[in-house]
């Protein structure tokens, strides 16, 4: 006993330690969200999409701006984005769409080493990244250097002539470190497209400025790589991501040290202190091109700090990068998203879930025939398992059958979730209760469960995650990278992790599912506890009725959270609780929270009347280390929590964090119970996990004292793919008082073939009636469906052997679609695209109006298929945890003159409901004018004046700027009434038709 309590007063004291070194850290900072996606997007001037006479003048007014500007040699009214002068980044930022703009771009002084490329001046590239909800779209030329082979080869004879000649420079930094390279660099790179199962959803942090807290990193192989166009916004960086080469290019701390990633070489100055990388590797997508973190440090001479427990960048603040500099971006980006969120809808709208009345029907089906050998017994059987989801009335709908000749289960229930409402969300049927400290942990059953108001947390310790997949699969849970627990789901199709741990700041967690028939995919989402929680004055409710299913007790509640302050919540609960059949207790409960930036405090009292229960639950995030302790008394109180009045008091002690030295977390605990009758329970767990190459693995010791016995565990876990092989190991071990194996399971699955899949288990449990036992499994893979054998043979002679075959179905009833495939359609979802010539630019598809064929989306895995003559595209197995963005191929869109009102959606799909979703295509209008001067009687042309036309009823404007000769030109303008302004005076209104060309008449401006 007095050992017991002797630890816990060392981990007390550890904990203190830490929350005083919070508390002087804890102040309030304003957080600035990034989404990373990124697009970048080049107008296609396809003769053959335009008509003679159309493409003639077109290509006739192209030339006359050209030559008129080869004439002048004048710089071009556009500005280069890399130049960096005040002026410069005045001119190069174009809040709206100006994508058609025909220019030749500037070209900066390039460093000898370095031959001048040679530009395609006929194409724009449109970059648009979502930040914080906007949308930031710049008109800027896309360089793309006319490299033959023979002239790579000279240009890497002279870089590396001026890379020995180059003198070593030293850089000062922020921490008085220097900057020890100084000299050019060519590494060589192999690239490959990013897979979806290797991102990490992590934090990224300049100093102490949170810069984004969901940015998407890519991690293969133990290695971190980031997304280089996010980075360069985030930090103010002039470097350009080319999405159609997937390609970098730009210049760092002047621009004669450029920066070239393309054609499988790396081309930049190096910055940092290590110079020997010889050789790495890049990953790509739809939005950014990923590079390892240790090339960019050497790039930017910084150093990008990974902390594995928080799956978080830190980068140390660096005189190259001032953070004044970056406080002031983020000031200018939430002013502008202040006065531009409506025209940014037009960039990137958002469709919302949409639940339709009757649905569509989403099936899986498995069907086996089951033949078994027990204790000489042999018996054949028929089994099967069903499921379904639909919308009905506007609600969703799952049911879940399972039939055998031993069981029946039977899984179902209804939910809604509303945006806009004061209702949040509720289910009926199937639920899980509300986590209640000191009355009742959260629990399965049947009946209702309702969330309401602005928000509601009444349990900061844990969360439940929960849900519905296929019978026979396996689904890991990580937190942060760290394997938290495994199940294999049941009859019920039933997947729930309890007692999740939930900690101060943000929470990253993956769900990793292994199908029978070789299947693997992942989900990822992620939850965030600060402060924010509650805002002052909102109200949150929670409402629960239940039976539940381990022993048929009921259980009603309610519980009220309302927000003194920003920080300063408190809670009152009512709970009525069958404690034993028809034994019923009514139990208030009052609780109050203080949440700070990095600490929370909760305190709970529960009173039954014969008794009474006390509990505080404190946690936090510091430098390196985050904890949570939670103690709980209890004093003749009985409750689902504390059955038959067991426990006198109980406490526990988690902290965590990772070594700086590696990539490693680790996380200690400790648990302490007082019972009544039985003698003390005392625990502690040790565990270190991380990633190597393709493998995660966790080692956890636990040590636990009761009866006045004590044993010692050690549970190790791994999960990677080595080739071709999928590996999972599972062993538990009881070290002491003997060293004994308690169970050990190894997977191994690999395809075969591309319709081949071959399995094999071992399961070593000697404490069971088998001690040993293997499966093999064969599953041959239709379009449609799949066909999988299975042997079970154990060592005492037994064995079992299945025969199982499983599909899943998508019907449509409204067009009498059936769609067969052997990837379920219970959890992912479908939209359908239907693009159309939107001619009166109302949204509507119009009888008269024509349909759009052959538009591709990127961003899911179907991204070769384009829209039918009818104008649909049907896009099935999207995400549902979180929304999923679908980005144009502008390449697809034939005619140069057609604009998409939306060059990107993100849909929300679910399934049980294919959502139709419009997406129109707008023919756009030019128009062209002349401004002159009259300066001393003579007409000179306005150059560099700034020309404006808005659109009041689009929220949208174009921008340009006079050239040499006082002509302007705006191209691909969306039809519709516009007022023309120049520099701030509105000179005259106009209306654009679909396939305007207007000119007109010179404007004369007195001096």
């Amino acid at each position: 006993m007095l050992l017991s309590f002797s630890i816990l007063l060392l981990l007390g004291c550890l904990l203190l330690t830490e929350l005083r070194s919070s508390l002087v850290d804890d102040v309030t900072s304003h957080q600035l969200a990034f989404d990373e996606t990124a697009a970048s997007m080049a107008s296609n001037l396809t003769k053959a999409s335009l008509t003679p006479d159309r493409y003639l003048a077109a290509n006739n007014r192209y030339l006359a701006a050209n030559n008129r500007y080869l004439a002048a040699n004048k710089p071009s009214r556009h500005v280069d984005t890399s130049v960096s002068s005040n002026k410069a980044k005045q001119m190069s930022v174009v809040e709206h769409d100006v994508r058609a703009a025909r220019f030749i771009p500037h070209q900066a002084a390039l460093p000898p080493w370095q031959k001048q490329p040679t530009f395609i001046p006929e194409l724009d590239t449109v970059q648009s990244r979502v930040i914080q909800g906007e949308v930031i779209v710049k008109s800027v030329p896309t360089q793309k250097s006319v490299i033959h082979g023979n002239k790579r080869q000279i240009e890497q004879e002279d870089f590396q002539e001026a890379s020995r000649d180059s003198m070593q420079q030293r850089v000062a930094t922020w921490a008085g470190h220097s900057i020890r390279c100084g000299r050019p660099l060519s590494i060589p790179y192999q690239d490959a497209p990013a897979s979806q199962d290797l991102f990490i959803i992590s934090q990224l942090k300049y100093g102490k400025l949170l810069l984004s807290d969901e940015l998407f990193a890519y991690q293969e192989e133990g290695k971190q790589y980031l997304p280089m166009q996010l980075l360069a916004e985030l930090l103010m960086l002039p470097i350009q991501f080319d999405a159609n080469t997937s390609s970098l290019s730009g210049w760092y701390l002047s621009p004669e040290k450029t920066i070239d990633v393309s054609n499988n070489l790396m081309i930049f100055w190096g910055n940092g202190t290590n110079c020997n990388i010889e050789k790495t590797r890049v990953f790509y997508d739809d939005w950014d091109l990923y590079v390892e973190r240790r090339v960019i440090e050497l790039m930017f001479g910084i150093e990008i700090v990974f902390e594995p427990s928080r799956q978080g960048f830190s980068i140390a603040e660096s005189a190259t990068i001032p953070l004044s500099q970056i406080q002031e971006r983020k000031r200018r980006y939430e002013l502008f998203t202040a006065q531009q969120d409506l025209n940014n809808k037009l960039k990137v709208k958002e469709i919302k879930r949409e639940d339709a009345m009757i649905g569509d029907l989403a099936m899986g089906l498995d069907l086996g025939i089951v033949s078994q050998k027990t204790l000489d017994i042999h018996k054949t059987q028929v089994e099967g398992f069903i499921q379904a989801r639909s919308d009905i009335a506007g609600h969703n709908v799952y049911a879940g059958y399972s039939w055998s000749e031993t069981d029946e289960v039977i899984n179902a229930y209804i939910e809604k979730t509303l945006a806009n409402s004061w209702v949040k969300h509720y289910r009926i049927g199937s639920i899980e209760s509300h986590s209640m400290p000191l009355i009742s942990e959260s629990s399965e059953g049947v009946g209702i469960r309702v969330t309401a108001g602005e928000g509601f947390t009444e349990d900061f310790r844990y969360i439940t995650v929960e849900g519905e997949v296929e019978p026979d699969w396996d689904v890991e849970l990580y937190r942060n990278n760290s394997l938290i627990s495994i199940q294999r789901v049941g009859s019920n199709a039933h997947y729930r992790f309890t007692q999740v741990p939930y900690y101060m700041g943000l929470n990253q967690y993956q769900l990793r599912f292994f199908g029978p028939n070789g299947e693997t995919r992942s989900e990822s989402f992620s939850k965030m506890l600060d402060h924010s929680v509650l805002d002052k004055g909102s109200l949150g409710v929670s409402y629960g009725a239940m039976l539940r299913e381990q022993d048929d007790l009921q259980q009603h509640y309610v519980n009220v959270n309302w927000a003194a302050t920003d920080s300063l919540t408190t809670g009152v609960s009512i709970v009525k609780q069958e404690i034993a059949a028809d034994d019923w207790l009514i139990i208030p409960k009052i609780s109050v929270n203080f949440l700070g930036e990095k600490n929370l405090i909760q305190v709970n009292y529960a009173d039954t009347g014969d008794g009474f229960a006390t509990g505080v639950i404190v946690q936090g995030s510091g430098e390196d280390i985050d904890w949570l302790a939670d103690w709980e008394f209890f004093e003749d109180f009985l409750s689902w929590e504390n059955p038959d009045d067991r426990l006198n008091q109980q406490a526990q002690l988690n902290l965590s964090g990772s070594f700086a030295v590696s990539d490693l977390s680790w996380a200690l605990s400790g648990n302490w119970k007082d019972h009544g009758v039985a003698s003390d329970f005392l625990q502690f767990n040790a565990r270190v996990s991380g990633q190597y190459h393709r493998f995660s693995y966790s080692n956890e010791f636990r040590w636990q004292s009761s009866l006045h016995k004590n044993r010692i565990y050690n549970r190790i876990a791994a999960s990677g793919k080595v080739q071709n092989w999928y590996l999972r190991s599972y062993l538990d071990l009881a070290v002491a008082p003997e060293l004994e194996v308690n169970q050990w399971v190894l997977n191994a699955n690999s395809s075969i073939s591309d319709r081949l899949n071959y399995q094999v288990e071992l399961n070593y449990h000697p404490q069971s009636d088998v001690a040993f036992s293997v499966r093999n499994s064969l599953a041959y893979l239709f379009d449609h469906s799949a066909l999988r054998l299975v042997v079970d043979t154990h060592s005492d002679g037994d064995w079992l052997a299945q025969l199982r075959w499983n599909s899943s179905l998508l019907w449509q009833p409204e067009t009498n679609l059936w769609l067969l495939d052997r990837i379920s359609y219970l959890n992912t979802g479908a939209v359908k695209i239907i693009a159309f010539q939107d001619d009166n630019a109302d949204g509507v598809f119009n009888d008269n109006e024509h349909a759009v064929s052959g538009l591709s989306f990127s961003g899911h895995s179907q991204s070769d298929k384009t829209t039918d003559h009818n104008g649909e595209l049907l896009i099935t197995h999207l995400q549902t945890t979180r929304p999923q963005r679908l980005l144009l191929k502008e390449l697809s869109l034939a005619d140069p003159f057609l604009v998409p009102v939306a060059i990107a959606i993100t849909v929300n799909a679910h399934p049980g409901n294919i959502q139709e979703i419009l997406y129109p295509v707008l023919y756009t209008a030019e128009l062209e004018g002349n401004v002159m001067r009259l300066n001393a009687g003579k007409l000179q042309p306005a150059t560099g004046m700034l020309i404006t036309i808005s659109n009041q009823a689009l929220n949208r404007e174009y921008k340009t700027r006079v050239e040499y000769d006082g002509v302007f030109i705006f191209d691909r303008v969306i039809p519709g009434r516009y007022q023309i302004f120049i520099e701030d005076k509105l000179t005259a209104d106009l209306v654009l038709k679909p396939g305007d060309y207007l000119e007109l008449d010179t404007i004369t401006l007195e001096h």
